[in-house]
């Protein structure tokens, strides 16, 4: 009942949605989102041994890790990657153009994902993260195609969500073959939620085992190693003001500092520029060279794909969508290149790793831009205690390794049969 009116709904919104990929379809080419593929009207494949799905760049990378992997042991495999977002699709062909076919994803209707998964015909469906859309999971287990839902995450919040309707619930969990949950608590989550308990293995996280590129370019943001520069990553509407709040405060104490702020969407670059100039800091936008000079106070990051080298010209690292009620973004990155870390109070999307960066003292709960600002004065005083800090989180993603081959040797076996 549940999942017929959520279908009944989609159909509703279809015409909405419809003019939406349509400007999008509009798009720069190599980024831009066929129409038609929304709908699953993609090439024929004679046979795809593997369809992986992620939703955007952090999702993407995951599935980047483990396509290498996979590619390295058997280069012969056929893999279609689907992706919802263009950054996300930029992640996948930056990494892997001509090794994989990439789409952008089919919508949940019944139709869509029917013909889509005719015309790709997979043996194996893994999705990253989760993603979970109804009709898909209900298509994949009326084909027998095994799911795996590969670096799973469930928070208490979307836990909470799910058992609101636990028939509808359970109906979508235990059709999938195997859940490799990040955390021994997500996969307890996932069991508590309607998965089939066989299904549930807690392995760890997949992005413990990434390798970043270490390249600090002074292009970047070209200001003297001296200045203490620190980084707001993925904000929110609703925290760029407590961020520049806090900024202003530390500029007081320190006027030298720098603040590279990164928006979590492109389509707020404009409206966060414009509230830095309101707030009268003295800016410069990444896009435009011109804006730069050395009494910048402010470095606006609207650009895509250069959140690492943000990371390693920082030198303390605040995750965003933490201050608001998102739940927080991934710190693993930040933690790779050994940086400080601070958080707001929300960041129950990553509860096990800011648990254990918190526990191992790599990082910090500020409540608010006036404890946000006190302790960047405190590290950008005491490099010390900061390189210690930033030593500590590192240990934490050394500690974590190992979850890459577990994920690699189920979707394996799995392929096999």
């Amino acid at each position: 009942m549940v999942k017929s009116v959520y279908t009944f709904l989609y159909y509703l919104m279809s015409p909405l949605m419809c003019i939406r990929w349509f400007f999008k379809s509009l798009k720069p080419p190599k980024y831009r989102e066929p129409f038609r593929q929304r709908f699953g009207f993609v090439a024929n494949h004679a046979e795809t041994d593997i369809w992986f799905h992620a939703v955007s760049v952090g999702e993407s990378q995951g599935a980047v890790s483990i396509i290498k992997r996979l590619l390295s042991e058997s280069p012969e495999i056929k893999i279609v990657v689907t992706t919802t977002t263009p950054t996300g699709a930029k992640v996948i062909l930056d990494a892997l153009d001509g090794k994989v076919v990439h789409y952008y994803s089919p919508c949940d209707l019944p139709g869509s994902i029917r013909r889509f998964i005719r015309r790709v015909n997979p043996n194996l469906v893994v999705i990253m993260e989760t993603e979970l859309w109804p009709n898909w999971i209900e298509h994949i287990s009326q084909k027998q195609i095994p799911l795996i839902l590969a670096n799973a995450r469930l928070s208490k919040s979307s836990l909470g969500k799910y058992l609101t309707f636990p028939k509808a619930s359970k109906a979508i969990f235990s059709k999938i073959s195997k859940i490799l949950a990040v955390s021994q608590a997500d996969a307890s989550r996932f069991i508590e939620a309607g998965s089939i308990e066989d299904s549930v293995q807690g392995i760890g996280n997949i992005k413990f085992d990434a390798d970043f590129d270490e390249d600090v370019n002074d292009d970047f943001y070209p200001y003297w190693n001296e200045d203490f520069i620190w980084i707001a990553a993925s904000t929110h509407l609703g925290e760029d003001e407590v961020i520049l709040k806090a900024h202003s405060a530390l500029l007081k104490l320190n006027p030298s500092a720098k603040l590279i702020i990164v928006p979590r969407h492109p389509e707020r670059f404009d409206s966060v520029a414009n509230l830095i100039t309101d707030m009268e800091f003295k800016m410069a936008r990444r896009s435009n060279g011109q804006s730069w000079g050395q009494d910048a106070q402010v470095l606006l990051g609207d650009t895509m794909g250069e959140l690492l080298l943000a990371y390693q010209k920082s030198k303390v690292a605040f995750i965003a969508g933490s201050f608001v009620n998102i739940g927080g973004h991934n710190a693993i990155e930040a933690a790779y290149f050994s940086k400080p870390i601070l958080t707001g109070p929300v960041y129950h999307n990553f509860q096990y790793l800011f648990d254990a960066l918190i526990e191992e003292k790599g990082a910090e709960v500020v409540a608010d831009s006036k404890e946000l600002a006190k302790y960047l004065f405190f590290l950008a005083e005491n490099p010390k205690q900061a390189q210690l800090m930033g030593a500590n989180a590192k240990k934490v993603i050394e500690h974590n390794k190992g979850a890459l081959n577990k994920v690699v040797t189920e979707i394996q076996n799995t392929l096999k049969g």
